[in-house]
């Protein structure tokens, strides 16, 4: 199974129906989850090296995704984001800067075990960076 112990994620996103059920799901596959619908009451609980992971809506009203996205990397650049949006138009323009973009981005609607299979593959690469850089 999934390496979860400890892992701390925190969810963005203005649909509270989708957090709830993200959050359900996550707690039980053993991840400690904070969520949010509001973007501006997330970017103001924010604290550095809490989460290792950000699920982030791309469009929310009050804040935009990506300027949420830019403030927390500024708060912590180690944090490690995957993306939540419908609009894969949206994210073709994103690939012109990023053309990596597509490996961290979740397209609506989502399936649980898509969301699973992502944040385990995000995670563990994390992880394997941190040992090789603990070994360097």
């Amino acid at each position: 199974m999934f390496i979860t112990k400890g892992k701390r994620i925190l969810i963005i996103d203005d649909d509270e129906d989708i957090t709830n059920l993200f959050k359900l799901f996550l707690e039980y596959d053993g991840y400690k989850v904070d969520a949010f619908t509001d973007p501006i009451n997330a970017l103001y609980s924010f604290r550095r090296n809490v989460y290792d992971l950000v699920l982030l809506d791309l469009k929310m009203p009050k804040m935009n995704g990506m300027i949420l996205y830019e403030k927390l990397q500024n708060i912590d650049p180690t944090i490690l984001f995957c993306f939540i949006t419908a609009d894969k138009e949206y994210i073709e323009h994103l690939k012109k800067n990023n053309p990596d973009i597509e490996k961290i981005v979740i397209y609506k609607p989502i399936l649980l075990n898509e969301l699973r299979s992502k944040i385990h593959i995000l995670l563990t690469k994390q992880q394997q960076v941190k040992k090789l850089l603990t070994v360097l």
